[in-house]
């Protein structure tokens, strides 16, 4: 059961050390993204803490990026070394392994699940047994489904960029199109309809360099279509457009308790 979502972008550029003296630039996109992550993990724990029963709930965090359909181990330690800086995530459990193939969006993933885990001690062990999924089309649609019908609670974290064409600097480029396309994608993680993200031109997506039309289908299939939405921080700093955002089921539709649901 999709208990909570959290949406954040995938550039390195959220690994701070990456960027040497521009690293502020994106100082509020890095606290959007740790608080959305954090809330998202520690809604997960509540909620398995919570349940009714003298039976302990079975908890799982998921996180999917973009990609060709695949599942990664990504309990050991993280280097971005390939990315100019020999910056090293701590493994999450003594002695795991990562994929040498991690691919970027996991990796910047496992970035912020070690800020979480610096700042959560408790969310530890949710990070250790958490699954690493890149997934796209009809893997993605068939991914949500699986969350949606098992039992266990489910925090998802969706990694996934906007239109790569915002202005003359973009890596692709540059198309006026853009910054209506991304306006459309926050307007609909904002509304707390997923069914809304499926109205949006996916060809144009794909078109604009976009990889959330890759992820949109796990969450337009794992979640219900009555949700709470809410838009933390978007913007096109690098003339990509990244947003973190966050979904909940709404209580009153989905049967979810409002204490499962507080923010810490």
């Amino acid at each position: 059961m999709l208990l909570t979502v959290a949406v954040v972008p995938g550039p390195p550029a959220l690994v701070a050390e990456l960027m040497g003296s521009a690293a502020h630039e994106l100082d509020d996109l890095r606290q959007a993204a740790d608080l959305v992550v954090s809330r998202a993990v520690s809604d997960l724990a509540r909620a398995s803490a919570d349940a009714p029963g003298s039976e302990p709930v079975s908890a799982q965090l998921v996180i999917v990026g973009p990609g060709q359909p695949g599942e990664f181990c990504a309990a050991g330690p993280v280097s971005f070394g390939s990315f100019g800086r020999e910056v090293m995530v701590p493994a999450l459990v003594e002695g795991g392994q990562t994929d040498r193939e991690l691919p970027t969006p996991l990796m910047v993933a496992r970035h912020l699940a070690a800020r979480d885990i610096a700042t959560h001690p408790g969310h530890a062990d949710l990070w250790a047994s958490a699954r690493w999924v890149t997934t796209s089309g009809a893997a993605a649609t068939a991914l949500g489904a699986e969350l949606r019908q098992d039992g266990t609670h489910v925090a998802l974290i969706l990694v996934a960029d906007g239109a790569a064409c915002h202005g003359p600097k973009a890596p692709r480029a540059e198309d006026a199109r853009a910054p209506a396309y991304d306006g459309e994608v926050c307007a609909a993680l904002a509304s707390g309809q997923p069914g809304r993200l499926a109205q949006i031109d996916t060809d144009l997506g794909h078109e604009l360099g976009a990889t959330g039309p890759q992820v949109w289908p796990v969450l337009l299939s794992a979640a219900s279509e009555g949700g709470i939405g809410e838009v933390l921080w978007k913007g096109a700093p690098y003339g990509v457009g990244w947003a973190v955002a966050s979904w909940h089921p709404d209580p009153t539709v989905a049967g979810v308790s409002q204490s499962c649901l507080a923010v810490t």
